[in-house]
């Protein structure tokens, strides 16, 4: 019974050592072997009686996968407005502040700040917060700059051939400058189209550039002030010269009023002949202001001395008053313009009282004798 107990005795005293060689403990406290032994830590000596203990296997290192940062991307610390009308600047995170300026959609900057919802950004030389709820950030910006047309090239050589067509073989159609900035069309196998002036575009290769997002800029309140006040003052110069190209481009300087003065007159002295008729009188009055013998302008000519007597009596009044036919005006827009029944003639009288004799030439429209003295 003694022997069993001695046996299983050593049996466990030989796993405990084994167990404690594999951990890396000591069971024999304050005892250590002599430097010049050779200690080999997976063999344990045997107790007397029984086989040494083999030795065991090395445990391998764990295989602990590693994860790799991203790489840098040029989205990262951008942010961009995605709207559909403008996004206020503020000066402070809240819906309160002052506003700063304006970020239409495809505007932004770089990131310098985020708070509870809203992010601060540099874009230009404005530095102000925008609301989360109207931007996009990281990769998210590339479909919104790809719609937008954000992209820029910058040209990393001296000079850089831009290509009518995208091949080395396509005509030369102008020089990127090195370090300046293009704004990309398209991009495709190699090649950017980019925008080199208003009305010019061609190919780069995209080994020679660096393409990047660039978003546009925050306006300040005061350049958009100005920037609509120009706008307006544009507008009102096109409106001008729209006016101004709508005017009949008449043969003698003549402004609204003095074409109704000229309409009266002629309705004056001849309102009940014939278009022709009022035509022809129309036509001395813009002769006699292209000789300048009575004066510069149609009033010049109307109110001469002695030349109409209903421009001294007060009967031309009652035909500014009443107001010319649509025959008559018609007949004086087309003389103003160039049309001409009578050639050079300046004088004319009614058939009746005409004295004919006298003339050196003369011809008879309506119910007038147009003469040469």
């Amino acid at each position: 019974m003694k022997q069993n107990w001695n046996r299983s005795s050593r049996r466990t005293t030989i796993l405990t050592l084994t167990a404690a060689a594999l951990l890396g403990l000591s069971v024999f406290p304050s005892v250590c072997p002599p430097r010049s032994a050779a200690f080999r830590p997976h063999q344990i000596a045997a107790a007397p009686g029984t086989e040494p203990a083999k030795p065991q296997a090395s445990i391998e290192p764990m295989q602990v996968p590693l994860s790799l940062a991203p790489a840098p991307s040029e989205y990262d610390n951008k942010a961009v407005a995605n709207v559909t009308d403008v996004l206020n600047l503020r000066a402070e995170p809240s819906t309160e502040g002052k506003i700063l300026g304006k970020c239409y959609r495809g505007s932004g900057g770089v990131i310098l700040e985020q708070k509870d919802g809203w992010t601060k950004i540099r874009s230009g030389k404005l530095e102000g917060w925008l609301k989360n709820d109207y931007l996009v950030f990281g990769q998210d910006i590339k479909p919104l700059a790809k719609e937008l047309g954000l992209f820029t090239a910058k040209v990393t050589t001296q000079t850089l051939n831009v290509r009518e067509e995208p091949s080395t073989e396509s005509a030369i159609v102008g020089l990127a400058a090195g370090d300046d900035y293009y704004p990309v069309l398209e991009e495709k196998d190699g090649w950017a189209k980019i925008q080199l002036a208003s009305d010019s575009s061609g190919y780069v290769s995209t080994q020679y550039t660096k393409i990047s997002v660039t978003p546009g800029k925050a306006v300040s309140i005061e350049a958009e002030q100005a920037a609509l006040k120009a706008a307006e003052q544009k507008q009102e110069k096109k409106q001008e010269k729209k006016k101004e190209e709508e005017k009949p481009k008449y043969v003698i300087k003549a402004s609204d009023d003095e074409v109704y003065l000229m309409a009266a007159c002629v309705m004056m002295e001849s309102g009940g002949y014939s278009y022709d008729g009022q035509l022809a009188v129309a036509n001395v009055i813009v002769n006699r202001v292209k000789s300048g013998r009575w004066g510069g302008s149609i009033t010049d000519v109307i109110y001469a001395q002695g030349q109409f007597p209903g421009a001294s009596s007060g009967l031309l009044d009652k035909y500014l008053t009443k107001g010319p036919s649509k025959s008559v005006l018609k007949a004086v827009k087309a003389a103003l313009s160039g049309t001409n029944n009578i050639g050079d003639y300046l004088f004319f009288q009614s058939t009746k009282a005409a004295d004919y004799g006298s003339y050196s030439s003369y011809t008879v429209v309506g119910g007038n004798c147009f003469y040469k003295k």
